[in-house]
């Protein structure tokens, strides 16, 4: 009897661990991509959307100047196995030349063959081929900010979540 009763406290601990847990999990993720998105990714979706060069540049502009002075300077998307792909520094190269050359199309003639040319291999690199830099930066945020709800590290905490719970409410009955 004394024993059900330990398994039932502990099963009461255990699942009110993991809701508290998985509720504070919710809202930090919410509140992270929340902040990711105003800080940092917004100038991005504003600069796919603008249909004007100059206004894509002032963007584009922002969201390096923001990516520049940020704590995810030297940093990569990656715990194990850094590569140039996953760093921070590489990326924001990526970026700069793509800003690089949105000042060049700026000083072009729209009427040119050039011009053309050139927003569609902007248009091209932003609807698509910009996925895997975005995604760095993003998981280098999560990396620096939020670390237990970056990628694999978030699946973890889940995976833990959930067999607290299951535990919990097995001992608890």
């Amino acid at each position: 009897m004394e024993r059900e009763k330990g398994f039932k406290v502990l099963g009461i601990v255990l699942t009110s661990v993991s809701v508290v847990w998985a509720i504070a999990v919710i809202f930090i993720g919410i509140f992270g991509h929340y902040n990711y998105n105003r800080d940092y990714q917004s100038s991005w979706d504003l600069a796919e959307k603008a249909s004007t060069i100059p206004q894509k540049l002032e963007y584009i502009q922002q969201f390096v100047n923001v990516l520049e002075v940020s704590p995810m300077r030297g940093k990569h998307d990656a715990l194990f196995f850094p590569t140039p792909d996953n760093s921070f520094e590489e990326n924001l190269k990526a970026l700069k030349s793509l800003q690089s050359r949105l000042i060049e199309i700026r000083e072009m003639n729209p009427n040119s063959f050039e011009y053309n040319t050139a927003i569609q291999q902007i248009t091209g690199q932003e609807q698509g081929e910009a996925q895997e830099m975005l995604s760095i930066f993003s998981g280098t945020w999560w990396i620096v900010n939020h670390f237990f709800l970056w990628n694999w590290v978030c699946v973890v905490h889940v995976c833990l979540i959930l067999i607290m719970f299951i535990f919990g409410i097995r001992y608890w009955n």
